[in-house]
């Protein structure tokens, strides 16, 4: 059998977490492990600070910074990327990072996960009820409108690069939620962690022109680089290795920002 990492030429992963949220391993411990599967590149991507339960204050993620930048002194030939997974706050597009705090990022994740503080509480029946709701019935057209719309809003107003599980717990349109990622420049993960997503979600996001990454999105150190999910998924649909982004094949350039 073909091993897919040779023939998509895997270099990288771009969301992992470490016990600075609710990882298990340190910062060290998840460059040593992709460094030992062959990775080039890792980003370090803990939680925002709105994640109530696995949050990290922008203090914290400062002092980060500056563990990360001590550690790539000690592995010059690899690339260690600060970044964060933030977390959707409002149907109007809002997330978790201060203004002017995203130049401090290498990189800038965003997702929607349920144990976040919204904006306002409009935003909790909008959208965060949508969420919890999904466990007794199946997403009203409506509720699936809205969360359609929050993600579009986010990608349209905030310079993110990836939008994390996207479908995870809350139910989007694929079709129009690529459409606006590709428009701005915003790439979408298929993760290895979390399956959410219908073959229809698929085929709509495959269809687009929308660019893409394969993540592990590990909280354990040997989950570091395992993709081995999204390459099945990506291999079943022909997708062309130039539109991943964490491909040797791919070109994309993220967002500039200050170091």
């Amino acid at each position: 059998m073909e091993n897919l990492y040779d023939k998509y030429k895997i270099i990288a992963d771009y969301h992992t977490h470490t016990v600075y949220s609710h990882g298990k391993g340190s910062i060290e411990d998840n460059v040593k492990k992709a460094i030992e599967k062959g990775l080039k590149t890792i980003a370090i991507t803990d939680h925002g600070s709105k994640h109530f339960i696995f949050g990290v204050s922008e203090k914290r993620l400062l002092k980060q910074k500056e563990e990360i930048v001590q550690i790539r002194k000690k592995y010059p030939d690899f690339q260690l990327l600060f970044g964060v997974e933030s977390n959707i706050t409002g149907i109007d597009g809002g997330y978790d990072i201060t203004s002017g705090f995203e130049n401090n990022f290498d990189i800038i994740l965003c997702g929607f996960h349920k144990p976040v503080w919204a904006d306002k509480l409009s935003d909790y029946t909008n959208i965060f009820y949508n969420s919890y709701s999904h466990f007794i019935y199946e997403p009203t057209k409506e509720q699936i409108e809205k969360n359609t719309k929050a993600y579009i809003n986010l990608i349209k107003s905030k310079p993110i690069d990836i939008i994390s599980h996207l479908n995870y717990h809350l139910k989007v349109d694929m079709k129009e939620v690529a459409k606006a990622a590709s428009d701005y420049g915003v790439a979408i993960e298929v993760s290895s962690r979390h399956s959410d997503c219908t073959e229809k979600d698929y085929e709509d996001l495959f269809a687009s022109s929308a660019m893409l990454t394969l993540n592990s999105d590990a909280h354990k150190v040997d989950d570091i680089g395992n993709i081995d999910k999204a390459l099945a998924v990506i291999d079943k649909y022909n997708v062309d290795a130039k539109r991943i982004l964490n491909s040797e094949y791919c070109e994309f350039k993220f967002k500039s920002r200050t170091k």
